[in-house]
C-alpha cells in the first residue's frame, strides 16, 4: 500500500508543470501515508517543503531546485481574495522600486502563521467574496497606505489606475463596490478623489 501511495504521489508530482504548488489534500490515501511520500520526495530533492502539507515543484538546476517567488509564497498561504499590502502592493503595481524586506500580505481570513520573509495583515471578507484579484486588493492596499508608500506623484495615481483598468488588471467597478466595505477611513476618501478623476458613473 506504501508502494502504491507513493507511486500515485510521484505520477501526480510529474504531472505538474514547474512552479507549481502541490499539498497533501491532491491525492487520495490515508493522509500520514500520502504526507510521508510527499517528505520522501522533498528529502530526495524533487520538491521543496513549504509547510506542513504544502509542498513546491520548481526546476531543477545545479544548485538544487528553484524556490518560489516570496509573493507567490504569501499569495498562496493567504488564498483567494489576498494580496500585496503596504510597499509590496505599491511595487507590485509598479509605483515603487523598493522592495520590502519583509513582504505584507493582506488577506480576508484568518491570518496564517508567518512564513520566511512574509507576514500578513487580516482584511474585510468581503475581498474574498468579491474574488478580488491580488492587483485589485494592491490598489485597495495604496488607497490605505496613501503617499508614503509610492515613488511617483500621488496624483498620477488616477491615470496608473485607469491604465490598470484599461489593460484588464483590476475591474474599476468591482474596486468601486469593495471600497465601500473598506473600514480605512482615509482608503475611502482616496478612493472618492480617484473616482472623480476617472469618471466613474455615480455608484
Amino acid at each position: 500500500m506504501r508502494g502504491s501511495i507513493a507511486e500515485r504521489v510521484a505520477s501526480h508530482v510529474a504531472a505538474l508543470s514547474q512552479r507549481s504548488f502541490v499539498t497533501v489534500r491532491d491525492v487520495d490515501g490515508s493522509r500520514s501515508a500520502v504526507e510521508s511520500a510527499f517528505s520522501r520526495m522533498a528529502a530526495d530533492g524533487d520538491i521543496l517543503r513549504i509547510r506542513k502539507g504544502l509542498y513546491w515543484k520548481g526546476a531543477t538546476t545545479s544548485l538544487g531546485m528553484s524556490p518560489p517567488r516570496v509573493e507567490e509564497v504569501a499569495l498562496r498561504l493567504g488564498g483567494p481574495g489576498s494580496g500585496p499590502a503596504g510597499v509590496a502592493a505599491a511595487h507590485w503595481l509598479g509605483l515603487t522600486t523598493q522592495v520590502p524586506a519583509t513582504y505584507l500580505a493582506a488577506v480576508p481570513v484568518r491570518v496564517p502563521a508567518p512564513w520566511q520573509g512574509v507576514r500578513f495583515t487580516q482584511r474585510p471578507t468581503d475581498r474574498l467574496i468579491r474574488s478580488l484579484t491580488p492587483s485589485e486588493v494592491a490598489v485597495l492596499e495604496v488607497l490605505r497606505a496613501g503617499p508614503a508608500v509610492v515613488e511617483t506623484a500621488w496624483e498620477e495615481l488616477p491615470e496608473v489606475i485607469a491604465q490598470l483598468a484599461a489593460s484588464r488588471t483590476v475591474r474599476l467597478e468591482v474596486l468601486d463596490e469593495a471600497v465601500k466595505s473598506e473600514p480605512h477611513r482615509q482608503a475611502r476618501a482616496r478612493w472618492s478623489e480617484v473616482r472623480a478623476h476617472l469618471a466613474l458613473a455615480p455608484s
